[in-house]
């Protein structure tokens, strides 16, 4: 569908949507100035939002490596080696790399704001079990699950992006 402009910059596709009462998959479609559609939305909220994934994307990547200036210590108090607490950053390097080829074909399944909120309140809470994990193996279990969850932003963003600006807004 295409309100007919030669270079394609208000290029109108509509989003889809996951009905939880027969469990399938349709097209929405908005009017021209619904403002139900995330193009419509007013710039302000557009760059919040966009701000907001932005940082999500940044923080996860971050998280991967904020504890290495205390890998000495973490060893001493788990009573293990520095190379095995490079581990838990191995297992959320890791994660962090798989869970987008999950995470964004779930977004277009169940909504990204539902995955958003979801996975980032998982990531934030499993910080916890992280500061208190009684041993190694928690810790590399726990932090690899954050990676998983961290890499929300990074496995949504563009498609979020795409939903709230025109092919010729995008940079």
């Amino acid at each position: 569908m295409s309100d007919g402009s030669a270079n394609g910059a208000h290029e109108r596709t509509g989003l889809l949507s996951y009905t939880e009462d027969d469990h399938s998959r349709k097209i929405i479609d908005f009017t021209d100035w619904d403002d139900e559609d995330p193009r419509n939305w007013p710039k302000f909220r557009k760059l919040t939002n966009v701000g907001i994934i932005a940082l999500m994307a940044v923080l996860s990547p971050l998280a991967s490596s904020m504890f290495v200036p205390g890998i000495a210590q973490i060893a001493e108090d788990l009573d293990t080696s520095t190379d095995v607490v490079v581990g838990a950053t191995t297992g959320f390097v890791i994660f962090l790399g798989l869970g987008p080829l999950i995470l964004a074909p779930l977004s277009e399944t169940f909504g990204r704001r539902k995955l958003y909120l979801v996975c980032f309140s998982v990531f934030a809470l499993l910080q916890i079990p992280t500061a208190l994990s009684p041993n190694i193996k928690a810790l590399i279990a726990v932090r690899s699950i954050s990676g998983f969850f961290g890499s929300v932003g990074i496995a949504n963003g563009g498609g979020t992006i795409s939903d709230m600006f025109h092919p010729s807004e995008r940079a």
